[in-house]
């Protein structure tokens, strides 16, 4: 299989190179017209998310060179490959089908079984579709990927009390702060599907004092309806709420920080000791904010050492999902050998249908006494029924045997035919 995948992503990467490498939908838009023009690939699709940034290739070339999707990610993003290149991975083949499913469903996600994924993947592959750079191949292996997703979601465990990114920062808190965090006060700052997920796990622990802010106001209304202890408030109030406030989190796709040192050692008056937790990437905060007295700062690689903590009771659920995505994964490949053999089914199906009319137009020819209408019913009958076991014996060789048995038993037949 001519499939392949670049990319990188939280085991092998930093988080302050991650953020250098984590695209925008324009982005992606410009990388992957880049990439489809490139004359050694047919199809394409680009996945970026907070905790890895992977391009899927479909390439007629056997010798495909991967260092070229290196080098255009890096050159849009303005960075030297050079510093670069050894922070990405490339899996080709069946390694990089397997991959994707795992990605897929939650596998190898730093928070296990984590349910944001699949959407994130769902949209990659819809944008491909969208600007026309995936087609036949990458089509098929990213439906079949989320059907599976799904299916493992719904026959494992794995999802069950499912663990996010936000209830991982929530967990966080509650290691810090254990009973005590009810009566903190706190700000979450961006209310898109982190931010709601943060925003709930803080209310469910019985906290009466949630301030929520958004740069678009509305989200934030739209939450507080939903939970008492949840107060709107304007972004640009967000600084003198911080006063107030013990917790702060952030979780926003804004290309600039959502608070700085120097912006809040301006506001800031009351002194006690508060917790800041970044779950952007690119960061949300000033990294000097670490600096500042009183202030303990956390991002998504701190969460990996929360997220482990949590993994032991969702390992066997794992397994289970790794069995059943060595069947899909066959199953896909299968369907890719199969193409390859295509050629030959048709030509098998030309020469039935050739024998078959030579027989019917002898046979029908002696039928003097028929009439018009029996004649074409013989025919069609013969016909049909010719067809049912020609497209049942393909279906069951196709299903039934491994793709290296598929792929003999049609040449053995292309050979037969031939012969005659």
């Amino acid at each position: 299989m001519n499939i392949y995948v670049s990319g990188v992503n939280y085991k092998t990467t930093p988080l302050e190179i991650r953020e250098k490498l984590r695209f925008s939908t324009e982005e992606q838009k410009s990388a992957l017209y880049e990439i489809s023009r490139l004359s050694s690939v047919n199809e394409c699709v680009l996945l970026s998310t907070c905790n890895r940034t992977e391009v899927y290739i479909y390439s007629e070339d056997t010798s495909f060179d991967n260092s070229l999707i290196e080098k255009i990610l890096c050159n849009i993003k303005g960075l030297n490959i050079y510093d670069f290149k050894k922070y990405f991975y490339v899996y080709s083949k069946t390694k990089a089908v397997k991959h994707l499913f795992k990605v897929a469903s939650g596998l190898d996600s730093m928070v296990l079984g984590e349910d944001q994924i699949l959407g994130q993947v769902k949209a990659a592959y819809e944008l491909s579709l969208e600007l026309g750079v995936s087609s036949g191949v990458l089509n098929t292996l990213f439906r079949d990927t989320i059907t599976a997703a799904k299916k493992i979601k719904t026959n494992t465990g794995l999802s069950r009390n499912s663990v996010s990114v936000g209830s991982l920062a929530v967990k966080l808190l509650d290691d810090i702060y254990g009973q005590q965090l009810k009566d903190k006060c706190a700000l979450v700052i961006g209310v898109g599907k982190i931010g709601s997920i943060v925003l709930k796990n803080l209310d469910s622990r019985g906290m009466r004092r949630i301030y929520a802010t958004n740069r678009s106001h509305g989200k934030a209304e739209d939450l507080s309806k939903a939970y008492s202890s949840i107060l709107p408030i304007d972004y640009n109030e967000r600084y003198s709420v911080i006063n107030k406030c013990d917790i702060v989190i952030s979780s926003t796709s804004s290309p600039h920080y959502t608070i700085t040192r120097d912006m809040l050692e301006k506001h800031i008056i009351s002194k006690k000791k508060r917790v800041f937790i970044d779950l952007a990437v690119p960061r949300d905060f000033d990294e000097a904010l670490g600096e500042m007295p009183d202030i303990s700062c956390y991002n998504m690689d701190h969460l990996k050492t929360v997220a482990d903590e949590n993994m032991d009771r969702r390992i066997a659920e794992a397994a289970k999902a790794e069995q059943l995505i060595d069947g899909f994964v066959e199953d896909y490949e299968k369907w890719y050998a199969f193409r390859s053999v295509l050629p030959i089914v048709k030509d098998i199906q030309r020469y039935a249908e050739d024998v078959v009319s030579e027989k019917i137009n002898y046979t029908t020819a002696k039928l003097k006494c028929a009439s018009e209408e029996d004649k074409e019913l013989v025919k069609a009958t013969i016909t049909n029924t010719v067809n049912e076991i020609l497209n049942k014996l393909i279906y069951s060789v196709r299903e039934n045997g491994s793709k290296d048995d598929m792929q003999a038993y049609f040449r053995c037949l292309r050979d037969a035919i031939k012969e005659n």
